[in-house]
């Protein structure tokens, strides 16, 4: 066996035995002030437990869910709700959409606008890139659903416009009548937002 090997062999036999005693590698850079090596048992260790002992009566992070719920920011892209009573039907969501996941079908009125006969989300395909929020004039669809919506049905995902209002319906009778973005619908015994009509259009901004 030549030097070199054997010059080899100690210093990984060296390295094993400073890792397996939590020592620091002799590591001719690992060196101190006084050209000592600065190797400290259970230093590691004493780190560890610094940070446990920081930890140890400062209130925890964790959410009991789902008995507790953890509020979702404004801004957060989650489920995608549709608001009918704000929908104008100009397809514009749709447009926006890269994976091409929302459908929308309309006839017109008699007044000129349009009725919404079909608005569908294939959840199936959509990456939550929330490009439709931004693209809608009326905020009609807004990110901020349920978190909890999963689904072992495949096809459960693909929700049509009945679907859509009754997910868009809860949400707004579980957090006071209002949308996502912070402003407020109506209730049921209001009247100024009819259910298929663009009023959002003609109100004055």
């Amino acid at each position: 066996m030549t030097g070199a090997r054997i010059a080899e062999l100690s210093a990984l036999h060296a390295f094993v035995i400073s890792f397996t005693l939590n020592l620091r590698p002799l590591h001719p850079y690992n060196r101190n002030r006084e050209g000592r090596h600065a190797n400290l048992f259970g230093l590691g260790i004493a780190k560890g437990l610094g940070v446990t002992l920081r930890y140890l009566f400062k209130r925890p992070f964790t959410t009991q869910y789902p008995e507790e719920i953890r509020p979702v920011p404004v801004n957060a892209r989650t489920n995608l709700l549709w608001f009918e009573e704000r929908c104008t039907g100009c397809s514009t969501c749709a447009q926006a959409c890269p994976d091409g996941c929302i459908l929308v079908e309309t006839s017109p009125r008699e007044d000129g606008a349009l009725n919404i006969d079909r608005y569908e989300i294939d959840f199936r395909l959509c990456m939550y890139c929330a490009l439709c929020v931004e693209a809608c004039p009326y905020e009609a669809i807004q990110a901020g659903g349920p978190l909890d919506d999963a689904t072992y049905v495949w096809d459960q995902l693909y929700r049509d416009k009945h679907a859509l209002t009754e997910m868009a319906q809860k949400h707004l009778k579980t957090h006071s009548y209002q949308y996502p973005n912070g402003k407020f619908a109506p209730t049921d015994i209001e009247i100024p937002l009819h259910i298929g009509k663009p009023v959002e259009r003609d109100r004055v901004r």
